[in-house]
């Protein structure tokens, strides 16, 4: 009785490690850069893959364990910048004193990070990048060896040919400063009239025409005045010319 109730768990625990998700341990593939490699737990730090990941994952995630922390997920399950043929920079979702505090612990002693890639759909492990870091004193963090990255985080996250502006292949080239075929817009076209050209004030015209016009009405009225008087002088003096 004893032996088929030994025979049924291990039946049952195929089944569980066939169909369901999970992160069992792989082998190490790699690897991982911790950024900065020394600094105060409150920073934000990010992961760098030695390499990428196998063919057949579709993506990965990060955990981290040590004293309080018993894997931990820091980066959940993503595909985001993942490579199979090159190395990979991949953020943690929070920094270290979040995490001691969201599990109520001190960080203190050594904690190790693994990044696993994986099917993101069933966790199937294809293999672990890991790094090492130390708690030298409260609030500080120090990676291990090789995993010890620069003291600054200076590389972007995003490579600069996926970057938002990079060209797309085939199209055009931006015009740049000096090109012949760049047309300012300050440049008159051909058969255009000067955008900047100010219209002839005609204010000037039209009061001198009438200028003009006024002082031939006036000359015209002095001439008939004259001539009225002329011919009204004319009759009186042939009659006295006529009496004498």
């Amino acid at each position: 009785m004893r032996s088929s109730r030994v025979l049924f768990a291990a039946l049952v625990a195929v089944v569980l490690g066939l169909f369901l998700p999970g992160t069992a341990s792989a082998e190490r593939i790699g690897g991982l850069l911790v950024t900065p490699g020394e600094s105060v737990d409150q920073v934000p730090v990010r992961l760098k893959t030695e390499k990428g990941c196998p063919q057949g994952a579709t993506g990965y995630i990060a955990t981290m364990k040590g004293h309080g922390l018993d894997n931990v997920v820091v980066v959940p399950t993503s595909d985001v910048l993942m490579s199979h043929d090159k190395e990979f920079m991949v953020p943690v979702a929070n920094t270290f004193s979040d995490y001691a505090k969201d599990n109520n612990t001190t960080l203190q002693g050594r904690y190790e990070i693994t990044l696993s890639c994986v099917d993101a759909f069933s966790q199937q492990n294809f293999g672990d990048f890991t790094a090492s870091i130390d708690i030298p004193a409260a609030g500080r963090y120090a990676a291990v060896g090789a995993a010890k990255g620069p003291a600054r985080n200076t590389d972007p996250i995003v490579p600069p040919e996926l970057g938002l502006g990079a060209e797309e292949p085939g199209a055009a080239p931006a015009p740049q400063a000096g090109d012949p075929g760049q047309q300012p817009s300050d440049v008159a076209q051909p058969g255009a009239a000067p955008a900047d050209v100010a219209e002839p004030d005609r204010s000037g015209s039209s009061s001198n025409t009438f200028l003009y016009l006024g002082g031939g009405v006036a000359v015209l009225v002095v001439a008939a005045a004259i001539g009225a008087r002329i011919r009204r002088r004319g009759p009186a003096t042939t009659t006295e010319s006529e009496t004498e």
